[in-house]
């Protein structure tokens, strides 16, 4: 079985969890905002905007919002989805670290388990995945990981933000490791 059987059979067995990206496809969601679920902390917000300042410049135009998750505790983790991305978007969410700039939001605790997940919400899909291409790159090389993509949809809007990552972060690994395995 070959990497596009083992990822076949992967979907397949979560019809329906997973829409496809069509490049026509509006924005969804409050934002623009980027949710970063553990992703490294050596990738600072300084970073993350100036690739977003290139790789999605009408959302960046817009003034994207960030939010990095970390710990499994996090407050933004109690919400469902659309409240998560209203706190962030609004600037609800505070920061410990008092160099965050105000447009930009930080909670920097411990990684938490699974694997990297880039969330987006207000970007339209072209420039979600050049952000995502972009982003993803720079988490490979920081720490050797494939981070997840997601978008925002309607129907994980009321579910909670802890069930969603964990969620995608297992899907994926789940998916990556299949095709590891077939690959190898």
């Amino acid at each position: 079985m070959g990497l596009l059987d083992s990822m076949s059979n992967f979907l397949n067995q979560r019809d329906g969890d997973f829409i496809k990206l069509e490049e026509a496809e509006t924005a969804y969601g409050p934002g623009p905002a980027l949710l970063l679920y553990k992703v490294p902390l050596g990738i600072d917000n300084d970073e993350i905007q100036d690739m977003l300042s290139d790789s999605a410049p009408m959302a960046f135009e817009q003034g994207i919002k960030l939010a990095k998750i970390n710990d499994k505790e996090n407050s933004l983790l109690q919400y469902t989805v659309e409240n998560a991305l209203k706190q962030v978007v609004s600037g609800k969410t505070t920061s410990d670290d008092p160099t965050t700039a105000k447009d930009e939001i930080l909670v920097q605790l411990d990684r938490a388990e699974g694997c990297p997940v880039l969330f987006f919400s207000g970007f339209d899909n072209s420039e979600m995945m050049a952000s995502y291409n972009l982003l993803g790159s720079e988490i490979y090389k920081e720490n050797g990981e494939t981070a997840a993509c997601a978008k925002a949809v309607p129907n994980a809007m009321s579910k909670p933000l802890k069930q969603v990552v964990e969620e995608i972060s297992g899907d994926h690994s789940m998916a990556m490791g299949e095709s590891e395995k077939t690959s190898a």
